[in-house]
């Protein structure tokens, strides 16, 4: 389920910003009486032969590979895999979208992948063949540097950097640009804030996404008909199937929306590629919990587009 948000960024509204700021899992009693947080801590090293860093905090524990995206691939409650995370480096290379957190530029579909900004053309390669689109972009597999890093006793920070130069343009974008992504670790869990900057001196249009990948049986039960998902939807946002392009048509109410909204929806029962718009502001909410335990990974992201 994508996330994403768009916009455009000028020499005078220099920062755009789209924080996800974290996610909780929310044990039971007993689990949290005797289960001690781990002290803070950073550590390079590597997840199933993918070179990274390693983040300690809360009883959480975070690992980001710089060199895809500056993607979290990995992250755990006293041991609970939270996120689907690579079984190895091979597998990671081969579906970077499929793992972890993936950064989206732009995100989704663009027609033809082709549009128009301020009278200018943009274009992207067309990576979607069989449809004849551009999807995603390719930020997901571009190495970021690490930019700083620093740890105390209750929590743990590390941000990491891309610049696209007019030397070492981002695919034919046609600006320079700095993207620095920037994460957090403490007990409340995983805060990740994201500033795209425009180095440029025209306008720039911003398309943002996360292909955030939760682990589905997190807790390991084997019963995934047990699972549900919660989210504030709004409105649906028709897409046409055969080329999945929004036709321009909203929903303010079906069957899957109020299922979604009173928590409900259980994603075994059938495959979800929907979009829809959030009804709170300004925090949007997601919560993907096992029913009769009602333990739950909690994800909530504050409004997707601020200057």
């Amino acid at each position: 389920m994508d996330k994403g948000a768009a916009g455009s960024a000028g020499r005078k509204r220099v920062q755009v910003t789209i924080s996800f700021r974290r996610f909780f899992l929310l044990l039971l009693p007993l689990a949290k009486a005797t289960l001690r947080p781990m002290k803070s801590n950073i550590t390079e090293e590597t997840c199933n032969g993918i070179s990274g860093y390693r983040l300690f905090s809360g009883g959480y524990s975070a690992f980001i590979c710089a060199h895809m995206g500056a993607n979290c691939i990995q992250l755990t409650k006293d041991d609970v895999p939270l996120l689907r995370t690579p079984s190895s480096r091979e597998e990671f290379a081969a579906q970077p979208n499929l793992y972890g957190i993936p950064l989206l530029f732009p995100p989704n579909r663009i027609k033809e992948g082709r549009y128009m900004f301020e009278g200018r053309e943009y274009r992207f390669p067309i990576n979607e063949p069989e449809r004849g689109h551009h999807i995603h972009g390719f930020l997901s597999s571009t190495p970021f540097k690490p930019k700083a890093r620093w740890y105390y006793e209750t929590e743990a920070h590390i941000s990491f950097v891309y610049e696209a130069a007019a030397d070492d343009p981002y695919l034919q974008f046609g600006h320079t640009f700095k993207v620095e992504s920037a994460f957090s670790l403490s007990e409340d869990g995983l805060g990740h804030a994201l500033t795209i900057t425009n180095t440029s001196e025209i306008e720039m249009p911003v398309g943002v996404g996360f292909h955030t990948t939760f682990n589905a049986d997190f807790l390991g039960t084997g019963k995934e008909e047990e699972y549900v998902l919660c989210l504030d939807a709004g409105q649906e946002i028709l897409i046409d199937r055969p080329t999945f392009i929004p036709t321009g048509e909203y929903v303010q109410s079906n069957e899957l929306l109020e299922t979604l909204r009173q928590g409900t929806y259980r994603p075994y029962t059938q495959a979800l590629s929907n979009h829809f718009t959030t009804k709170r502001e300004p925090v949007h909410e997601l919560w993907y919990r096992l029913q009769p335990s009602r333990t739950s990974i909690h994800y909530s992201a504050k409004s997707p587009l601020d200057y």
